[in-house]
């Protein structure tokens, strides 16, 4: 009997050895395919060593075969296939070190950087959220530079705040809180009293209040369109928490610079020994009237240094600075 030419070339490859009948079954993992649609979600169809497989991650892999699993974004350094990474960035520079120092404050740190010499020490206070050491508003820094030619300047980030910590979980945020907070931070730099402060718009609430719980230390105030004692809207702390309805000033030198739009009789009042400028610009004094404050500030350091009351308004620079003397 003639057999079908199909039968035929299926003995003969069979006789031959084409077809190992007994051969073991190959591994789903490696099963071949042209398509690589057989392997399970989450493998990659590929082609190794000649063979068609399925690879993931973790499983065994060919050493000697390394170069052929890059292709496919793996590798097989150690006899298991790893994910290769991907290519990174070069590093940037590294930043400078900042210039200052971090002082704990009660087991948390604040950021404070001094520059210049002599006393009294000027402490600036920015505005709700500024971060007047690491991040002072547009200006500040030439403000302190400015000041520094006559005496030591310090600026620092309240907690939270720039290069300062934030507070630790249940220490509540108060006017009492900041002003024992930066008592302790110029206590732990070694920055002796007596202190100067300028306190920009809700800076100079924390100003008053450290006038208020350490008012030895506070040889004068420059208030740059600062919130009042009972009218502040500021977003780190509430205003009744700062407590300042009866603060006073009693003599010490006090200059308040107000913006066109405020008053400031109020603060100048809190002082027997004070002087009220209208600056002539929006809330934004020391930005747009900057030699303003430069000039309110030296007034209040000579007069710290003669131990003396501040000049007739109309006798200071403060006029020709841009001021209006009220």
């Amino acid at each position: 009997m003639r057999l079908p030419h199909a039968t035929v070339a299926i003995a003969v490859a069979f006789l031959s050895g084409g077809i190992a009948a007994s051969a073991a079954p190959v591994p789903a993992s490696q099963h071949p395919s042209t398509s690589g649609s057989h392997c399970k979600r989450g493998a990659t169809a590929a082609r190794i060593g000649g063979k068609h497989v399925c690879l993931v991650a973790g499983q065994r892999c060919n050493k000697a075969l390394d170069k052929q699993y890059h292709r496919y974004k793996l590798h097989c350094h150690s006899g298991r296939l790893t994910r290769a990474k991907p290519p990174q960035p070069p590093p940037g520079p590294t930043p400078p070190p900042l210039p200052g120092q971090r002082v704990d404050v009660g087991g948390y740190s604040l950021y404070i950087h001094c520059i210049g010499s002599g006393a009294p020490t000027v402490i600036f206070e920015g505005g709700s959220g500024t971060a007047e050491a690491t991040r002072p508003a547009p200006g500040s820094a030439d403000l302190h530079t400015a000041v520094a030619g006559n005496t030591r300047v310090c600026v620092y980030d309240r907690a939270g705040l720039g290069a300062s910590d934030k507070r630790p979980a249940g220490v509540a945020a108060t006017g009492r809180r900041y002003a024992d907070e930066l008592h302790a931070l110029l206590a732990g730099a070694n920055i002796a009293p007596p202190y100067v402060f300028v306190g920009a718009s809700y800076g100079g609430l924390v100003a008053m209040s450290y006038a208020l719980h350490y008012p030895a230390e506070t040889a004068g105030l420059v208030f740059v369109d600062s919130d009042a004692p009972c009218t502040c809207n500021g977003d780190e702390v509430e205003p009744a928490q700062f407590e300042l309805a009866a603060v006073s000033f009693r003599a010490i030198p006090v200059v308040v610079l107000r913006a066109t739009e405020t008053d400031g009789r109020d603060l100048a009042s809190r002082s027997t020994n004070s002087i009220r400028v209208n600056a002539n610009s929006s809330h934004f004094v020391a930005q747009e009237r900057p030699q303003l404050v430069i000039e309110a500030t030296r007034l209040v350091i000579a007069a710290v240094r003669a131990s003396s009351p501040l000049p007739a308004c109309e006798q200071t620079p403060l006029p020709s600075a841009g001021g209006s003397c009220e």
